[in-house]
This record gives structure tokens, sequence and C-alpha cells, in this order.
């Protein structure tokens, strides 16, 4: 048994020397290609930290300097300034033109949506809109229920109301949720899409009862009901 054994060692022994032996002719065989892929490795790695340390965060300090005038102009309802610049000052447009590629620059196509679609431009708004990336839940609620509102200002209620209901699932919070889903409701119901519109202020009603809304769901309940039997 002990020789058994043994015999059994060697053959696992032989084994392991054969692979270790391939190891060795395959590195001798491709060691400048292995060397030069580490190389190339460790110089895609030095580039890419080069270019967050020396050229990406200059940028975005730029950018974010440069964003400042517009969105002040922004807050006090300036939007002409805000999206075009007062001259000394780069607009919202620039920004988003020139630093697209930093976060600042993608804030600025956001607030350039909202400042085109509180002047009444809603293609405009749904453009700028769709180039922003929002980096959180939140965010994305946000973005996806003004470009319902601008959709439903152009009277396209199909896309609006896929945007309210994208905007509610997209942070399903009670800050957000049930105020897009009462929007995407009302909608569907000035459609005459009773049975839907109905489904959705019982989704209210049961999923935030706590809210505004969810409280006054119930009186919308009742209509949409009664607008269903008259049909």
């Amino acid at each position: 048994m002990a020789k058994q054994k043994l015999s059994h060692a060697e053959d696992n022994l032989g084994v392991i020397e054969h692979s270790l032996t391939n190891v060795e002719v395959f590195i001798e065989k491709y060691q400048k290609m292995l060397i030069y892929g580490a190389v190339g490795l460790v110089l895609l790695v030095g580039v890419f930290l080069a270019y967050r340390s020396w050229y990406k965060a200059p940028l975005e300090e730029e950018a974010q300097s440069q964003m400042f005038a517009a969105v002040q102009y922004f807050e006090q309802d300036s939007l002409s300034l805000a999206l075009n610049g007062d001259g000394a000052n780069l607009g919202l447009l620039d920004v988003e033109d020139r630093y697209g590629s930093t976060q600042a620059g993608n804030l600025a196509a956001y607030y350039a949506g909202l400042a085109y679609l509180h002047t009444g431009l809603y293609d405009e708004a749904i453009t700028y809109l769709k180039k922003y990336s929002p980096g959180d839940k939140l965010g994305k609620a946000l973005v996806n229920g003004n470009l319902g509102d601008a959709y439903s200002e152009l009277q396209d209620y199909g896309n609006a109301i896929a945007y309210y209901k994208k905007a509610a699932n997209s942070d399903n919070s009670r800050l957000t949720a049930p105020r897009y889903l009462m929007k995407a409701a009302l909608l569907l119901e000035a459609q005459e899409k009773y049975a839907e519109a109905k489904k959705i202020y019982e989704q209210v009603k049961s999923e935030f009862p706590n809210t505004s809304e969810g409280r006054e769901a119930e009186k919308y309940i009742v209509r949409a009901q009664t607008l269903l039997q008259q049909q």
C-alpha cells in the first residue's frame, strides 16, 4: 500500500513538473510579449492618472468657474442671460458645448433644458434635457419628469405619459413618485382612458397614503369610476 501511494505521488509530481516545464516554455517563448504587455499596462494606467490629474481636474474646475454666473442668472429668472451669457461670462449653452465631458458641462445641459422649458421652447428643452446624464435616482426622476412636462406642453401625450411613468419608477419615493403618477393619470383621464387612470390613482392611494396626492386620490378614483360607467 505504501508503495502504491508513493507511486501515485510520483505520478502527481511528474504531472506538476510537466506543467511547470510547459509554463517555463511558454514564458520563454512569449517573454518579450509579456514584458511589452506589462509595460503597456503600466503606461496606460500612468496616462489615465495623468489625464485625470493634469487635464480632467483642471478642466472640471474651469467649467465650474465658467458656469457660476450662468447659474446665478438662472436663479434670478434671467433665463436669456443664463442661456446665452452676458458678453463677459459664458451662458449655459456654451458651457455645455465646451465642457460637455465634465460634470459641470453635464449639469449645464440640465439647467439649459429647464431654462428652455420655462421660456416655452419645448423642443429645445427636450434636446438639452436628453443630453443630461443624471448620477442618482432623484436626478433621473426629475429629468424624466421635466421631459414629461415638455412633451405635455407639445400635446404629445403618449410620450408625456411614458416619461411621467418613467420618472415615478426612477425614484420610487414619496418625494417624486406620487406627483408624477398623478400627472400621468390626469393625462390618461383627459384622453378618456379612465380605466388606466383609475388604476394609477389606486396605486397612489395604496403606495403613498401619507402624501397629499395619496390623501386626495380617493376623489379621483371615484371620478374615474363614474366616467368609466358613463362610457
